[in-house]
């Protein structure tokens, strides 16, 4: 008979448990949540200090009466959900689902017997103030949600949201894209000698860095002039070294994972996705089958902020770097520093047995399983290990007027590095040289450099910055990131998140709107009260009052100033007011009088309007527009998205007369205009007449076609004479749609002479 029965969330983790337990314990798996808000309703009540109101999950019921039995079965239920708010927030849900009178609480951060056992030995009760923390967050989500994405359905496009994270990450990513676009380059240039001792082959650099006479002045060398006047002034001089200096240096291994880091090296180093990276890490903690061993637990708990190491398991790690390795690369007892705001409540993400060996592992892992494993335990050898060492030289080069400068360093024990792979740039190693030493001179080496925009944010550098600010929790990280890409807010390419229009012109809303939810200041203070709730200094509703009050106030501000008539009349028919309205391709301006007046104008997020030019679409006929996109200025036709023509150079004149009459309409002129395959003629009363003649492939214009007195013997059409690779040739002006005839000059000249 069991002793009693266990529920965890996985099916996974159940039949690792039940490895360790045997049948001492029935094991079952709750599959996640059994209860939570329902999709289709606020489910809180505002009036009755927020309560919310809880229906079980969708597919959750038959897993619900399964238990039910089973609880009815066994006296003790112990409740073994992940160790963290959430997972409290389950064991509670779970409890209140299946009645459970007492049930019994563990918590373990690693899956292996001693910390079963440990914990089995050692049951508490549900935390409320966890409890309470998770049901805060979800109250506040729910309310942001709820009441701010109607908001943004009648103002940008129907089916999008806002969240309380997502819309300050989303603001980082779209503050960045301003930066990017409003950067100005600065030039700038640098001088290297390329020199090497007297007859020896091996080459290095030094760069020129100041004027003896300014020693302490840096030489700034703004233009391509100021870099030749210096060239200019070194001509003919001597190279001498001046002095050299040699230092020792070392570096310190990196700390265990957290949560953001694993992410960020896994995006790095592995090119994983947060959320891929979560989902194997998850995998690797709930237990892996092992062969003859069964489902084992690989790593400890992958949530945390924290780097502590239990003094087991540095222990026990120690001793494999002493034992594999030998001593010279055992490190000292270090103390890992404590971030502001760290919660501590579980230890770095490492493995939960050192000794297995990822290669050791590689036949029972798929192998991106392989690849994070081999990075977490690869990670947490390194930072019990040696600090690598270096020996550095810095050489002072003097010639002429100037001083340069050339530095150095060597490896000279590679410590952790035997375990962790090198990322930074290797420097130069030069050589052995003594002061007044004459050096070789081999030529100067100018460089124009510009200055660089900030880069674009990538997954793994928005989750470093959103923990830089204090902005969200290691279990929120993955969501934020996805859920921003997934409202199509933001976009990745190259492996960096874009905004997109429609992501532009809801931050630009939020941000002239609802200026608490996207501050990250604000949003930070918001976590830490949630802390405040976990660790019961204050109670959970004061705190969602405190931020729903505010809300409330900005929804009204806004709506009022935000109505959806513009007060402009439609500038195509004259007759309807432009209102604002919301599409898949974001927000615009149309006519009310839609359907019977198309007219749109696209509301972009920056505050620029489309300005309207006195030319014609050569597509569709309507009034083309001048807009500005990600990559500058470009013309584009008013009827977008319809039509979908587009011009990149606003100031090119988008016809250019050619002074013939259109051969096929007779009435038209034909004018150039460019394409996406390059320069045509067309005629201009095109779309009326649709003659086209392409440019050449080369970009010079070719002959224009000269009209023939003679009609095409397949159509009837006027035939004419073109040029072409192989010289002269007649064929329809109907060319391509009409193939019919064509005659090489060649063929006409035999034609004639046997006519002859």
């Amino acid at each position: 008979m069991a002793e009693g029965l266990i529920i965890v969330e996985s099916p996974a983790k159940a039949r690792t448990l039940k490895r360790f337990l045997g049948s001492r314990f029935d094991v079952r798996a709750s599959m996640g949540h059994v209860r939570d808000l329902p999709e289709r309703e606020l489910a809180v009540d505002v009036e009755r200090g927020f309560q919310p109101r809880y229906e079980i999950v969708e597919g959750r019921r038959q897993t619900i009466n399964e238990l039910k039995k089973a609880v009815k079965e066994h006296r003790d239920v112990i409740l073994a959900s992940d160790p963290d708010r959430e997972g409290e927030a389950i064991a509670w849900h779970l409890a209140e689902v299946l009645r459970l009178r007492r049930p019994k609480r563990i918590e373990f951060h690693e899956i292996t017997d001693d910390a079963v056992r440990r914990a089995l030995q050692s049951p508490r009760e549900i935390d409320m103030r966890l409890v309470n923390a998770q049901q805060a967050r979800r109250v506040v989500d729910r309310l942001v949600g709820y009441r701010l994405s109607p908001f943004l359905w009648s103002k940008v496009q129907k089916g999008i949201g806002a969240g309380r994270v997502q819309s300050v990450a989303l603001r980082l990513v779209v503050d960045r894209e301003d930066e990017i676009r409003r950067f100005t380059p600065e030039e700038s240039w640098t001088v290297d000698a390329i020199l090497s001792r007297l007859g020896d082959e091996r080459r290095f650099r030094a760069r020129l860095v100041r004027r003896l006479s300014e020693p302490d002045a840096r030489l700034e060398l703004r233009t391509e002039a100021d870099a030749r006047a210096v060239i200019a002034e070194l001509e003919g001089a001597t190279y001498r070294v001046a002095s050299t200096e040699k230092r020792k240096r070392t570096k310190n291994p990196p700390p265990p994972y957290i949560t953001s880091t694993l992410q960020q090296d896994a995006s790095s180093r592995l090119r994983f996705s947060p959320k891929r990276t979560m989902r194997l890490a998850q995998d690797l903690y709930e237990g892996i089958e092992l062969g003859d061993e069964g489902p084992i637990g690989l790593i400890t708990y992958m949530r945390t902020d924290s780097t502590r190491v239990s003094a087991e398991a540095d222990a026990r790690v120690r001793e494999w770097i002493r034992t594999s390795l030998g001593d010279r690369y055992l490190g000292g007892p270090r103390k890992e520093r404590t971030r502001p705001g760290v919660q501590d409540a579980h230890e770095a993400i490492r493995p939960t047995d050192p000794s297995r060996r990822p290669e050791d592992l590689r036949p029972y892992l798929t192998p991106d399983q392989h690849r994070l494993y081999e990075l977490i335990w690869r990670r947490f050898v390194a930072s019990r290990m040696a600090p690598a060492e270096y020996a550095g030289t810095t050489v002072e080069v003097e010639a002429g007027p100037f001083g340069l400068r050339a530095s150095g360093s060597v490896l000279t024990f590679d410590g952790f590095y035997r375990i962790w792979e090198r990322e930074e740039e290797r420097e130069e190693e030069l050589p052995e040289l003594a002061p007044g030493e004459i050096l070789d001179f081999h030529g100067l080496e100018p460089e124009q450099h510009f200055t660089q925009p900030p880069p674009r944010y990538t997954e793994a550098t928005l989750i470093q910055e959103l923990e830089k600010r204090g902005i969200g929790r290691p279990s929120t990280y993955a969501t934020i990131v996805g859920t921003i890409q997934d409202h199509q807010y933001v976009e990745q390419r190259d492996r960096r998140l874009h905004p997109t229009p429609l992501g532009e012109a809801v931050n630009q809303i939020m941000v002239r709107h609802f200026p608490d939810i996207v501050d990250d200041g604000y949003t930070a203070a918001m976590e830490e009260r949630l802390d405040e709730v976990e660790q019961g200094r204050v109670q959970w509703v004061p705190v969602v009052g405190d931020f729903y009050a505010p809300l409330e106030r900005m929804l009204s501000a806004a709506a009022a100033a935000m109505p959806s008539e513009t007060g402009e009349t439609c500038p195509e028919c004259g007759e309807g007011q432009l209102v604002l309205k919301a599409s898949r391709f974001g927000p615009f301006k149309g006519c009310s009088r839609y359907p019977a007046c198309r007219y749109r104008q696209a509301v972009l997020p920056n505050g620029d309007q489309p300005r309207l030019l006195d030319e014609t679409c050569p597509e569709c006929g309507r009034q083309l527009q001048v807009r500005r996109g990600r990559y500058g200025e470009f013309v584009g036709c008013s009827g977008y998205p319809e039509c979908r023509y587009v011009r990149r150079d606003p100031s090119a004149s988008e016809e250019t007369p050619t002074g013939q009459v259109c051969p096929e309409c007779g009435q038209g002129e034909l004018v150039e205009r460019k394409g996406r395959y390059g320069p045509f003629i067309a005629c201009n009363r095109y779309p009326d007449c649709r003659y086209r003649a392409n440019r050449s492939r080369r970009g010079e214009a070719r002959p224009e076609p000269k009209l023939l007195d003679e009609t095409c013997p397949a159509c009837g059409k006027p035939m004419v004479e073109r040029v072409g690779r192989y010289g002269p040739f007649k064929s329809c002006s109907d060319y391509p749609r009409c193939r019919g005839h064509r005659q090489s000059g060649g063929a006409r000249q035999r034609a004639r002479a046997s006519a002859g």
